[in-house]
């Protein structure tokens, strides 16, 4: 079995084998921006932050994709994953603000 490196999607650094992990999950505009990439990592352009961040494709089949979730994104603590959460939904928050 070959081996894999895990990266923070907020800070960048390498999650050591057997460290705890958080996740966070979030859904897709459109399931056709999805459609075919299960598996794949996506950027995602946080302005606001100034940073692209990347997130996984949840599996059709997948507890993330049953639990509603489109996009996984992995951090190495639970504070790279308050600010990623943060980040994201500042950019969300803009974009509402903007469509409305």
């Amino acid at each position: 079995m070959g081996s894999h490196r895990t990266i923070c999607a907020w800070c960048g650094r390498e999650v050591k084998e057997n460290s705890a992990v958080y996740g966070l999950g979030a859904k897709a505009r459109s399931q056709d921006l999805i459609e075919g990439k299960d598996g794949t990592f996506l950027p995602f352009h946080l302005v606001l932050a100034g940073k692209t961040v990347y997130g996984a494709v949840v599996a059709s089949d997948s507890d993330a994709k049953r639990q509603g979730w489109d996009f996984a994104f992995m951090a190495c603590s639970g504070r790279c994953d308050r600010a990623l959460e943060k980040a994201l939904q500042e950019e969300l928050d803009i974009a509402a603000m903007m469509l409305n």
